[in-house]
């Protein structure tokens, strides 16, 4: 360590860690101080130092100390983890009212913790995926194309998607693929309510009563007939109270199963197709308003939309490390309200909006954020079952699952 004279009462930062690392270690006041001398420290800011960081008298020091909240033990171990200085630890602690000799113990406890250096050896890890993921988002930057504007393209060859877009990571519109469902030509809400109208459904509802309303999407379901939950779309004004998503699709399979008829392969073999129509496909129904919040998939998927227009938002899925994704697949930012001052990292990503008309598809690759905005009454269904690899989802883990 070189020496760094000081003209104030003070030590430079990285030799106040140093008192501090050694007090925690046990190393006697005297020993410390003579170290000091040694390089050149007046007796003053030796002074300063022991009594800043010295937790506890002689007279004190079979007392037993109090421990932190379980909370403040892992606010200390969290800025461990992040590289904070111990010293810059001990100074937000000691404003909370801690004492000094509780914060020396926390300190010390958690360093030497084999947990915490495990966990050290895990986040430099992270960090250097994270640099990966950083570089190649400024490198694909150079692409106008992969944050500015999505491609809007005629629906290519299968070979082609999969070669441009698709082993590409890249999302695009491609229209004219579905030009021969008879389902473009004949779904509509109401043609929902004239020939299923009878079947009991479920749908997600009571949606803006809930700011969390999709993850808590399992506290959201309700039965009820398709004509009454037509009659809702098309007379109860703009919402988003009320939609037919994705994860009712299990409960719902019986019900639309006969009008899934109506659909058939994407282009000419982008789909594995069975006897099952239902198979890896997901439909959607709701009023103009309706929202989807940001959120990435564990799948590529095909959104098309077969009546209506939609707005969706898509991020990046490099630009991970500045989502705050908290949990699963869902960020803790309530995006397109963006609070820098909460959520500072937010900052660097670049959103890219797209609208798909009926008869559209996009494209949405594995990991990409997006949220999707109801333009129109509007129905949708995405699917999954490419003719190519696609269950990445079987492989991810997460912590504690």
């Amino acid at each position: 360590m070189s020496t760094v004279l000081n003209t104030t009462e003070r030590l430079p930062q990285d030799w106040d860690d140093w008192v501090t690392t050694n007090i925690m270690r046990g190393v006697q006041a005297e020993t410390i101080a003579q170290t000091l001398k040694e390089n050149s420290f007046s007796d003053a800011q030796i002074k300063t130092a022991l009594s800043t960081h010295w937790t506890v008298a002689s007279n004190d020091s079979e007392k037993s100390i109090d421990t932190l909240a379980d909370n403040w033990k892992e606010w200390v171990a969290s800025n461990l983890l992040e590289g904070t200085s111990k010293n810059s630890i001990a100074q937000v602690l000691l404003q909370q009212g801690f004492s000094n000799a509780q914060i020396v113990f926390e300190i010390e406890a958690a360093y030497k913790s084999p947990y915490l250096q495990a966990g050290i050896r895990a986040a430099k890890l992270l960090k250097k995926r994270e640099w990966l993921l950083q570089t190649c988002d400024d490198l694909a930057r150079l692409d106008p194309g992969y944050n500015q504007q999505i491609e809007v393209i005629d629906t290519p060859p299968l070979e082609v998607f999969i070669k441009d877009y698709y082993s590409k990571h890249k999302p695009v519109v491609l229209k004219k693929g579905i030009d021969h469902w008879p389902a473009l030509k004949k779904w509509s809400p109401q043609y929902f309510a004239d020939t299923l109208g009878e079947a009991e459904i479920q749908v997600q509802f009571n949606r803006e009563s809930d700011a969390l309303f999709e993850r808590n999407s399992e506290q959201h379901r309700k039965s009820m007939r398709m004509a009454e939950f037509v009659d809702m779309i098309e007379n109860g004004g703009d919402s988003n109270d009320y939609y037919m998503t994705a994860n009712n699709t299990q409960q719902n399979i019986n019900a639309v199963r006969p009008a899934f008829k109506d659909l058939g392969d994407f282009g000419e073999g982008y789909r594995m197709l069975t006897d099952d129509p239902t198979f890896n496909t997901y439909f959607w129904m709701g009023p103009k308003g309706v929202f989807t919040p940001i959120h990435h998939d564990l799948t590529n998927n095909m959104l098309v939309q077969v009546y209506g227009s939609k707005k969706v938002t898509l991020i990046p899925a490099w630009q991970v490390p500045w989502m705050y994704n908290d949990s699963h697949v869902f960020s803790q930012v309530d995006f397109p309200k963006i609070d820098l001052n909460t959520h500072p990292l937010m900052q660097y990503v670049t959103p890219v909006e797209v609208t798909i008309e009926a008869g559209d598809a996009l494209f949405i690759p594995i990991g990409w954020w997006h949220c999707v905005n109801g333009l129109e009454k509007s129905i949708s269904i995405s699917f999954t079952n490419f003719n190519a690899p696609n269950n990445y989802a079987e492989s991810f883990k997460e912590v504690g699952t």
